[in-house]
């Protein structure tokens, strides 16, 4: 974070009034004239704007280094076409996370934060590559899943006690690799608008509206933002819904424990290589959304490391397949061109995060 210190120096010269002859005049004028400082009026007006933080919160991550790894689970993938239903066990899914999100412009009156993010996800079924007659779980198995996102955050205090704030992102995701990359034209993009009141330094609210993919497919959701932390610094509640939400413990500076869920969802579009699928399906997408409840420990190694051990338990929301991007409800109960079933594993997450001081 770079601040820019602005200073002012005034100086102000007079001369001298003419020289008066007799001393004992000019001390007499000066011990009884007296200054009525009520009637001096500033010259410019300070305005007051609310933080974009309160006391006690989570250190900001500005770089996260990551890995995730999720116990046996078993996928069915549904019949299709000329493809019969397939029931196949993973022996674990594992994935590398890597997030960057630093803030390019900080100023009482306004903070811009950029943000970049890489995860993957791989799957290693128990059969191998040949005996898998499904194309869902053949592209599963020879690339897995991808997602690079850029995402930018604005904080606009409008006051001492209300702001507002913005989120806009586009992300790439697919079942591409990195030698084969996937084509811009199917970037899906989010965003968030949000009004918030800050009552005080340790409590944050904000309603808004948000475009997502949180649910697998497109939608439109409320968004609830409350950052709190206790009188007594020991606890606080850090809650950005329907996303995430967490309490967390805060047993000293150096370290802190949560306890809540997150939910975690996008499209990932299905390439179909080699007409794998079939021809007249070529904008295949596979709606994943997932509940994640977990507890998570955070300790600090050095003043700027932190070390986050996460474990916890995931539940399958969704993980159907569509044709093409288009809005579907988190409640919907409309066909799906491929209907699958995924059980519920364990899972654990290690992650080393370099933050703000």
């Amino acid at each position: 974070m770079r601040k820019t210190l602005f200073s002012l120096c005034l100086g102000l010269l007079a001369h001298l009034a003419q020289a008066q002859t007799d001393t004992t005049q000019v001390i007499e004028e000066e011990e009884t004239e007296a200054v009525d400082y009520s009637k001096l009026v500033a010259t410019q007006k300070n305005r007051a704007f609310c933080s974009a933080r309160i006391l006690g919160q989570s250190p900001q991550k500005l770089f996260t280094l990551g890995y995730d790894w999720q116990t046996g689970n078993t996928l069915t993938a549904g019949a299709f076409g000329g493809f019969a239903e397939q029931t196949e066990g993973i022996a674990h899914n594992r994935g590398l996370r890597l997030a960057a999100n630093y803030p390019v412009l900080s100023r009482n009156s306004l903070t811009v934060n950029l943000g970049l993010a890489y995860s993957e996800t791989a799957y290693q079924f128990d059969r191998p590559s040949g005996e898998l007659r499904h194309p869902l779980l053949r592209t599963l198995q020879s690339n897995g899943l991808r997602s690079t996102s850029f995402n930018t955050t604005v904080f606009k205090p409008l006051n001492a006690k209300h702001f507002l704030l913005f989120q806009a992102g586009a992300a790439l995701n697919g079942d591409y690799t990195l030698a084969s990359w996937q084509p811009l034209r199917y970037l899906r993009y989010s965003g968030a608008a949000l009004f918030g009141w800050k009552k005080h330094d340790r409590s944050m609210l904000g309603l808004g509206l948000s475009r997502t993919y949180l649910g697998g497919a497109l939608n439109y959701l409320p968004v609830l933002y409350y950052y709190y932390n206790a009188e007594n610094g020991k606890w606080g509640l850090e809650i950005l819904a329907p996303a995430r939400a967490q309490y967390r413990r805060t047993f000293n500076k150096k370290n802190l424990l949560f306890v809540g869920y997150e939910f975690q969802g996008n499209t990932f579009r299905l390439s179909n290589r080699n007409n794998e699928f079939a021809t007249r399906l070529d904008q295949l997408e596979l709606r994943r959304a997932e509940l994640r409840l977990g507890i998570t420990y955070e300790r600090a190694l050095t003043r700027l490391i932190w070390l986050s051990v996460q474990a916890g338990y995931r539940y399958n929301w969704e993980y159907n397949v569509d044709n093409g991007d288009f809005f579907r409800s988190l409640f919907a109960n409309d066909p799906f061109v491929i209907t699958n079933q995924l059980t519920n594993p364990l899972y654990f997450t290690l992650t080393l995060n370099w933050v703000s001081p």
